[in-house]
């Protein structure tokens, strides 16, 4: 008799301490029948994130280029992926270097596209593309003809900073 007793004790016990439990404090195990909510993924870093570099930008000797196949793999995803910014029933140089009718839409998904892949790049001159993976240099990449045409391949390299300038 003592140990129903002591059972029914414990039992009342044990179901008020469970209702004022949950009702002050949710668990962190989900409701029967209810699948949980992941958290979202935290957003892909962006560029190579350093700050910008010392150098002028001034006398930048011609090398080799450091990267070229990064560009040309960001170029192809631009046209692939935007090709409004070009006419492509028109090239000239090579099969893929499309007339360029959004000139600076194109640049800027160039820096993006090269961003993605975790590295610094800018078109802030104008210009040329400039790219960096760290600040001791950068390499400038010239990606569109007078004629407003894609320049590609080795013909895009024009020469390497030391330091890099942006």
């Amino acid at each position: 008799m003592i140990r129903f007793l002591l059972l029914a004790m414990a039992a009342a016990l044990l179901g008020g301490c469970r209702r004022h439990a949950s009702a002050e404090a949710p668990t962190d195990q989900p409701a029967v029948g209810v699948t949980p909510t992941p958290a979202p993924a935290p957003a892909a870093a962006k560029g190579c994130g350093l700050p910008r570099g010392t150098g002028s930008g001034e006398g930048c000797p011609r090398e080799q280029p450091s990267f070229l196949p990064q560009v040309e793999a960001a170029l192809d995803r631009v046209v692939r992926e935007h090709p409004e910014y070009f006419d492509l029933r028109r090239a000239r140089g090579c099969p893929n270097c499309y007339l360029v009718v959004q000139p600076k839409a194109y640049l800027r998904a160039l820096v993006g596209a090269l961003e993605d892949e975790r590295l610094c790049a800018t078109d802030e001159d104008g210009e040329e593309l400039a790219v960096k993976s760290t600040n001791a240099w950068n390499d400038q990449y010239d990606v569109l003809t007078g004629e407003f045409f894609i320049r590609r391949q080795g013909g895009s390299y024009r020469a390497t900073c030391y330091p890099a300038w942006f």
